[in-house]
């Protein structure tokens, strides 16, 4: 299962390919909207110690959606501490936007 959205199986028009990396497992897109988790170019990818450290400070926040913990992807509206599980936001009515290179 992925270890920032916890599905096994999720739709991959919405959550990317599964990529696997020493021991880590997770959804292209759940990677690139998890707050605070940014790729680094020269590595061609996300570095393995942030990636944990995303998904040690996601174990902390509930979905505002399911109401399972590990939710990744923190709203960025002004004033909303709301988060979400990727595939979650989909279902939550949420709107997810990529803007830009990152």
């Amino acid at each position: 299962a992925c270890m920032l959205c916890r599905r096994a199986e999720a739709d991959p028009d919405i959550c990317g390919c599964k990529r696997a990396k020493k021991g880590l497992c997770a959804h292209t897109y759940c990677l690139f909207l998890a707050s605070g988790l940014f790729p680094q170019e020269s590595r061609n990818g996300f570095l393995i110690e942030d990636t944990r450290c995303a998904i040690q400070e996601a174990a902390q926040k509930s979905c505002f959606v399911c109401g399972e913990m590990g939710a990744t992807i923190t709203c960025q509206e002004k004033g909303c501490d709301r988060s979400f599980h990727l595939p979650c936001a989909s279902e939550g009515e949420c709107v997810t936007q990529f803007f830009g290179l990152y």
